[in-house]
């Protein structure tokens, strides 16, 4: 279906004197984030600007990544050496219970042996959860889109170093792109016309869209007027534009 065909398909849901009035009404976006990472770091890449549109995942900044790799090659590493290690102290291990069992070795020698296994046990363990980390590091460094959307703000600039141990910096703002409100004000009487869920007509741009009523709530401190807020999606439209919504 064309973009005319749906325009007039929309308005055609109304007829002809249905919208009894039109009100002037602000595109919102309807649901925002603000990103950032826990990780302190230079900014060693910006890979979008403002007003770009991105998809679900993809990198949009990082940290840079050398100290990071770096991390994990000693973790690994530090690994590799207590793993060996461990090798060790299974044969050791193996070998006093031989010399146990041929009444050869004390029990207290036998008990050392099973000792220093569990020791070496449990520093591979640990290794193992540091290379975690440090893995995890990596990927918290980098700054990905949790969803499909459009960068509304930009806090960071390449080369420019964070440090988040006292308090998280606000990097990157995304809103999701296709997720909109058009939100206008009403009286108590034009909101007695309406229910949640009711679907109404947009319109931006000269282009009409189906909305759906997702909230109305009173304006604090002007008890005449209240809030209406009209969801609708529409990828060409973007926050800060003006826009009609039609009332039944």
């Amino acid at each position: 279906m064309t973009r005319t065909l749906l325009s007039l398909t929309i308005l055609l849901l109304f007829t002809a004197g249905a919208i009894a009035e039109e009100l002037p009404a602000t595109v919102r976006w309807a649901e925002t984030s603000t990103l950032s990472t826990p990780l302190g770091g230079r900014i060693g890449a910006i890979r979008v600007d403002v007003g770009d549109r991105v998809k679900k995942n993809a990198l949009l900044a990082a940290l840079d990544a050398r100290p990071f790799q770096a991390e994990i090659r000693r973790a690994e590493a530090e690994l590799a050496r207590l793993e060996g290690a461990l090798r060790i102290a299974e044969r050791e291990r193996r070998h006093a219970e031989e010399l146990y069992d041929r009444t050869v070795l004390p029990t207290t020698a036998l008990e050392d042996a099973q000792v220093r296994q569990e020791t070496a046990a449990a520093a591979v363990a640990r290794a193992r959860a540091e290379l975690e980390l440090a893995r995890l590091d990596l990927e918290y460094s980098q700054l990905r889109a949790p969803f499909a959307g459009i960068i509304t703000a930009r806090h960071i600039h390449p080369g420019e170093v964070v440090s988040n141990r006292c308090e998280i910096t606000p990097m990157l703002e995304i809103a999701r792109g296709d997720a909109l409100l058009a939100v206008a004000r009403i009286t108590p009487q034009q909101a007695h016309r309406l229910r949640r869920g009711d679907r109404i007509a947009i319109v931006v741009a000269g282009r009409s869209y189906e909305g759906k009523v997702e909230r109305i709530t009173a304006i604090e401190g002007n008890p005449s007027l209240l809030e209406l807020r009209v969801a609708f999606a529409a990828e060409e439209v973007s926050a800060g534009e003006k826009a009609t919504i039609g009332l039944p």
